[in-house]
């Protein structure tokens, strides 16, 4: 008899008095019964969220379309905030509350004085410096961080009117540009009123004069048209910036 022969007959000796429980049948329907309930579960699962997945964009449109409160499409689906001018408050919900120094809802915001600007000729753009500052329609560049000493003034000097327009910063800046109107302003050296000797320069090719004031800084003067001339004197840091400052001045 060779080994295989062996083997099958061992096997079959121990098997031989072994037998099926009575229950085995019923066990196996059971777990059968399980694995369908979790088999259909899961699918349903996946179902749902499949559904959600799907009816979710076309519920978020049919949302933002609905009507506000007052009959008007609010954009959101609801009603519209509390406190919106020209809305009505939904009954039952205090009033917004407003701010100090914010106007009320439906109310325009006031305007406060603007300040260095010409007398008879409001300002025309923000110089950049702390808060806004109001520049003459005249100005169109001044360094930043100046504020206005007070509203540029006019004065008579002679048969010459002249306004006078004067800035200051808080780095020891100075800026003061004068604007002479009259028939005796034929040339810069009608302008300049300090001692010493004035250089030559140019201003948008223009001729013009430049002079060291002793305590004041250094100044430029220069005829825009006939009877029109300007002077801009800098001080401090803005002395750097005294022709761009110039070439900004269009009376």
């Amino acid at each position: 008899m060779d080994l295989e022969s062996e083997l099958r007959k061992a096997m079959e000796e121990q098997v031989a008095e072994a037998a099926a429980p009575p229950t085995l049948v019923g066990d196996v329907r059971r777990r059968y019964r399980r694995r369908q309930r979790r088999i259909r579960v899961g699918v349903g699962v996946a179902a749902a969220a499949v559904a959600v997945a799907v009816v979710a964009p076309g519920y978020q449109s049919f949302r933002a379309g609905t009507v506000g409160a007052d009959g008007d499409h609010d954009g959101k689906g609801g009603s519209p905030a509390p406190g919106t001018p020209g809305r009505a408050t939904p009954p039952g919900l205090p009033e917004a509350p407003v701010a100090p120094g914010e106007p009320a809802p439906g109310t325009a915001p006031s305007r406060g004085p603007e300040t260095g600007g010409e007398p008879g000729r409001p300002g025309s753009k923000p110089s950049g410096a702390a808060g806004v500052v109001r520049l003459p329609k005249w100005v169109t560049f001044l360094p930043s961080g100046l504020v206005p000493e007070a509203p540029c003034g006019t004065s008579s000097e002679g048969r010459a009117t002249v306004t006078t327009c004067e800035w200051r910063g808080s780095d020891g800046s100075s800026v003061e540009i004068r604007l002479v109107r009259g028939p005796d302003v034929g040339s810069p050296e009608d302008l300049i009123r300090s001692p010493g000797v004035p250089k030559p320069a140019k201003v948008r090719g223009v001729h013009a004069l430049t002079i060291e004031h002793p305590g004041e800084g250094v100044q430029v003067a220069w005829l825009d048209r006939p009877g029109v001339g300007v002077t801009v004197t800098a001080d401090g840091p803005a002395r750097a910036q005294l022709m761009r400052i110039a070439e900004g001045v269009r009376p």
